[in-house]
């Protein structure tokens, strides 16, 4: 079914039939109930980032790790919000995840620094267009810089260099041509 498709089926249903369907959707789907959740209530937003953080610990810490999983739970779980700030918050959690996994086991290849990358790179583009959000979660990042300092590839230096980037654009620095 497309999503015009669908537009016409819910226009055309009553308000009865419509409130029908919310519910039993609800009630079926772990992933539908999680959006609305999330939708309607900050609460469940917090639930759903605690539930994913214990996911985290159960992926990133098997014998056998796989990144295709750990990415696939983020994925999975991503799905389950439309807020653009737990979404970030989500990445950000992935991120701290994988630098502990790495810091500890050690260099886990390109791709693994690639997809921690990636992570920080989302979770940075939403604080800067945020800077109420950027601050909140400033300190926490500088912890995972921190921890990032026994891996390869020099990732410690560029997660710096992004949390340089978001604070240039935020204003944090004065403007280096004034004092000339």
């Amino acid at each position: 079914m497309t999503l015009t498709q669908y537009k016409r089926r819910i226009k055309s249903l009553t308000r009865d039939e419509l409130e029908k369907h919310l519910f039993e959707m609800f009630k079926a789907s772990k992933v539908f109930k999680d959006i609305e959740s999330s939708y309607w209530n900050e609460e469940s937003q917090e639930e759903l980032l605690d539930n994913l953080r214990k996911r985290f610990e159960q992926v990133f810490w098997k014998d056998e790790f796989s990144l295709s999983e750990c990415k696939g739970v983020l994925n999975d779980y991503l799905d389950r919000t439309i807020d653009e700030g737990t979404k970030a918050l989500m990445h950000f959690a992935f991120l701290a995840e994988a630098v502990k996994l790495s810091a500890t086991f050690g260099d886990f290849g390109e791709r693994y620094y690639n997809s921690l990358l990636s992570s920080a790179e989302k979770f940075l583009d939403y604080a800067k267009l945020h800077p109420d959000f950027f601050s909140l979660h400033e300190a926490e990042y500088e912890e995972i810089i921190s921890a990032a300092d026994p891996l390869g590839y020099g990732v410690q230096d560029v997660l710096g260099g992004m949390i340089g980037d978001v604070r240039f654009e935020l204003g944090y620095y004065d403007d280096l041509d004034e004092d000339e």
